[in-house]
């Protein structure tokens, strides 16, 4: 039930209390005010809330929908509802949820954080872990669970909470859901909180709920933004129109947008016991391939960034009928001529069948230099233009059978998650991505895939296709020319 300060306080008076207990009680009962007294912004102040999150913040809704641009204060909301309830709620759980790693980790970091930092009220944390999900146990009955959806929403079968908060809710999937709806007790709450993707999922739906509190928030919303951060944003998403804009700015679900891939199909795909390396490097950094190669046939995917975008190179180790990913070297920062020696040292450690790399501004330097070391590179090096079209093999009456570069790779990549032929390593990274990579379809049928956050996709489509036309043609299809260039 909502809280109504002049109802409490003229009840704390029949009793005979007085205007310092009354505020005491306050303070913990009133989530503006315990924030404002017991937690500590950025900068070491006392934690205010801006003028737009004060009813959200106070909500006591069973369900609540957040359809909000990125960086308006979707997360510090959630932390201090779950920091909160940990002093309040006794002898309630609650359930923070999310469905992938990558967004649960840092979120729970700091709650704990938070919870530790507080000074005492009469409530201690008697237990912790984190793995395999995070399990905070107080003093007073209060548990507070962390667990991300897993495959299919298993992670959340045999829970039985009270309070729910769902972070980045528009990509959990409609599998996982059902879980969750079955994991709140009668009578508990459901907050969701979500930046639109386009997709027309569960999400969307309970956002267009008449019976759950309904907010948006754009991005303008923040004290910080300004026109000139918002032509930034938009030059960045290409223009105020486009999706990337109308998503992640003002918070709208604008035209319809498809998922690329079936997030269950991908998730049966990992395998946690693969052997697996993962490798961040900076320009600063000396690089050293691994050593203890297992013999087999392997094959290099690449897609390169320097300034903004970071590099993403997967090797694949092909032991048919399985396609495994053993290696990812993430690189952010590293110039073009370091990218060149990272892909030769991995030749040397590798003896790649073939190399693929995208051969957009960034990558065709680089392929064509590689390809001037000699003959043999010529031979490894598949350049790939994403937005070219491929020739495949003649359809059955003769007719020349011609793809598109970018839809043909993911139909690759889509046909062996389905046939669990590829296995990919528990990597939270590339489930993020492929969690939110989403499509729409152009007015004469033509795919327009997002781009965004999809270094490791680009990277897993190059090198897919360059097993396949490794493994489909005895003479490779053309490819780009030879030209000596210099960094």
């Amino acid at each position: 039930m909502k809280l109504h300060p002049d109802r409490a306080q003229a009840a704390h008076r029949r009793r005979g209390l007085d205007t310092a207990v009354f505020d005491e009680w306050l303070g913990l009962h009133e989530r503006s005010r315990f924030a404002a007294k017991y937690l500590r912004d950025a900068r070491g102040n006392p934690w205010t809330p801006r003028h737009y999150q004060v009813v959200s913040l106070e909500s006591y809704a069973p369900r609540k929908v957040h359809c909000d641009g990125r960086d308006v204060g979707k997360t510090a909301e959630i932390e201090i509802v779950a920091v909160w309830a940990a002093v309040v709620c006794r002898r309630s759980e609650m359930l923070i949820a999310t469905q992938c790693e990558n967004h649960l980790y840092p979120l729970m970091d700091r709650v704990v954080r938070r919870i530790e930092s507080l000074p005492r009220l009469g409530v201690d944390l008697l237990d912790i872990k984190r793995t395999p999900f995070w399990h905070l146990r107080f003093s007073n009955g209060f548990v507070l669970w962390g667990r991300i959806a897993g495959p299919r929403g298993i992670n959340f079968q045999g829970l039985h909470v009270d309070w729910q908060l769902i972070d980045e809710a528009q990509e959990m999937t409609d599998t996982a859901w059902g879980e969750l709806y079955q994991a709140l007790n009668s009578g508990g709450r459901r907050w969701m909180y979500g930046v639109p993707n386009g997709l027309r999922n569960t999400f969307y739906r309970m956002t267009q709920m008449q019976d759950a509190e309904q907010y948006n928030w754009p991005s303008s919303f923040h004290p910080d933004f300004t026109p000139v951060k918002d032509a930034e944003l938009a030059l960045l998403y290409g223009g105020r129109e486009s999706p990337g804009y109308l998503h992640r700015v003002l918070g709208q679900h604008g035209t319809p947008e498809y998922a690329v891939f079936n997030l269950d199909h991908y998730l049966a795909c990992v395998d946690e016991a693969l052997d697996f390396d993962d490798i961040q490097l900076t320009e600063r950094d000396s690089f050293e391939p691994p050593t203890a190669v297992t013999p087999g046939e392997y094959y290099l995917g690449c897609d390169l960034g320097y300034a903004r975008d970071p590099s993403e190179f997967v090797v694949y180790r092909a032991d048919e009928p399985h396609f495994a990913n053993v290696l990812r070297v993430h690189l952010r920062g590293v110039n073009y001529a370091k990218q060149q020696d990272v892909i030769m040292a991995l030749d040397r450690a590798y003896d790649f069948r073939a190399i693929g790399i995208d051969c957009g501004n960034n990558g065709r330097a680089v392929a064509h230099n590689l390809m001037a070391q000699g003959e043999d590179w010529c031979d490894k090096v598949r350049a790939f233009e994403f937005g070219a079209s491929l020739e495949l093999e003649p359809l059955p009456d003769g007719s020349p059978h011609r793809r598109p570069v970018k839809q043909f790779m993911t139909e690759l990549l889509e046909r062996r998650m389905l046939e669990r032929s590829i296995v990919f390593p528990r990597l939270p990274d590339r489930e993020a991505q492929y969690a939110s990579h989403t499509y729409a379809v152009g007015s004469h049928g033509q795919i327009h895939y997002e781009k965004g956050n999809d270094h490791l996709i680009d990277a897993d489509r190059c090198a897919i296709l360059a097993y396949y036309l490794d493994t489909h043609y005895e003479e490779p299809p053309p490819r780009i020319g030879v030209r000596v260039e210099t960094f």
